[in-house]
């Protein structure tokens, strides 16, 4: 018998989608609202949640390719 791993449909959507969910009420964001990039590796996103209006930011950080 395998075992199997279950965790919630949040958590799935963030490993394959990129889309975060809330910290507090754990709805699923669409797109943020507000982009910022930052340097030639970094960009912040702005998040507001449609549910508990909470408002978080996320970063995402790139390798600088080299030439």
């Amino acid at each position: 018998m395998t075992p199997q791993v279950f965790m919630p449909m949040r958590f799935l959507h963030e490993s394959y989608a990129g889309r975060p969910s809330c910290p507090r009420c754990g709805e699923l964001m669409t797109a943020p609202e507000l982009s910022e990039v930052r340097g030639a590796v970094e960009i912040r996103h702005f998040w507001q949640c449609d549910g508990c209006d909470n408002q978080f930011s996320t970063l995402i950080e790139f390798e600088p390719i080299a030439a």
